[in-house]
């Protein structure tokens, strides 16, 4: 007798695909208002396909340890870090990217098995920035530089500046013990250069504008709408200003810049090459640009044209 196996049935539902977990992704600051991060890097895990989902934690920085420890959970894919904690991350975790270690800062966590390494995207985006704002030819660019802030943003930018063959800068924050500290922390690195933490002051302030023709403003002063960094009659003819105010096209400081002959960036440009670093880092796949264009677009309520575009 011949046994017959039964026939499939051709209308049996395919098995179901397996479907990776949704890997957790903090945003870890000390209070949260809108964030562009989270919502450049949302439309790119939206527009990549990718099972990562951004959290909100609001963190006080004796609380930061025990977020960093957690980290280790293989539910998390890593951190995205806001201010003020990315100086403390970069003592936290068990390695650091080149950037992260010169900068002592990490603006992001990339989970590795259980082992955590800081990156800081902070660079890559006001390198970015710097090469498109200053002359093609490098060989022209100025040796002379003033920077405002003392946080992670100016801490970026002093490294970016240290390795692009800077001579001489000059460091400003309302603050002074902060810009010293900041100081004290580049001295290995800034051998052979000049790099001062000044008070803030208008007598200091005039006498190192003078001489510098890079003017970098990381220090938060222009967020709000009308509010400028510095008094306009300080300004020289023909200074290069990059002005990392995320949320205007134009700032007070930009234009008084310009009226004097200047060439002037905002930090949308800086923002979205730090972006897409981070998106590589945590996915290892090239970032979709037009996405988080349209999303920076969306987030700060302005015209997609009008948004910078990295490279330009």
């Amino acid at each position: 007798m011949i046994a017959w196996a039964p026939f499939p049935d051709a209308h049996r539902d395919p098995p179901a695909r397996q479907s990776r977990p949704v890997q957790r992704l903090p945003l870890i600051g000390q209070s949260f208002a809108h964030s562009a991060v989270e919502a450049v890097q949302r439309a790119a895990f939206e527009a990549s396909a990718m099972e990562i989902e951004i959290e909100p934690w609001e963190r006080k920085p004796h609380q930061l340890p025990d977020a960093i420890e957690a980290l280790r959970d293989s539910a998390f894919a890593g951190a995205l870090i806001a201010s003020p904690h990315k100086e403390r991350t970069a003592t936290l975790t068990d390695q650091l990217s080149d950037d992260a270690k010169v900068s002592g800062a990490a603006n992001v966590v990339v989970r590795d098995g259980a082992r955590l390494r800081g990156h800081n995207t902070d660079v890559d985006g006001v390198r970015a920035g710097l090469t498109a704002l200053l002359p093609k030819v490098h060989a022209k660019w100025p040796r002379q530089a003033l920077v405002l802030g003392a946080g992670g943003g100016a801490r970026a930018v002093v490294a970016v500046l240290i390795s692009s063959g800077f001579q001489r800068i000059a460091l400003f924050n309302r603050h002074l013990h902060k810009a010293e500290a900041v100081v004290a922390h580049f001295a290995r690195a800034a051998r052979g250069l000049e790099l001062r933490a000044l008070p803030w002051h208008e007598t200091f302030l005039e006498v190192e504008l003078g001489k510098a023709k890079l003017l970098v403003n990381a220090s938060g002063i222009g967020v709000e709408e009308g509010t400028n960094a510095l008094p306009a009659e300080m300004l020289g003819a023909g200074v290069f200003v990059l002005d990392l105010v995320l949320n205007h096209a134009s700032t007070p400081l930009m234009r008084d810049a310009e009226a004097r002959g200047g060439t002037v960036a905002n930090g949308q440009a800086s923002f979205l090459a730090a972006s897409a670093e981070t998106f590589r880092l945590l996915t290892g796949q090239d970032a979709p640009a037009d996405a988080m264009r349209s999303a920076l677009a969306v987030e700060l309520g302005l015209p997609e044209e009008g948004i910078a575009v990295v490279g330009d």
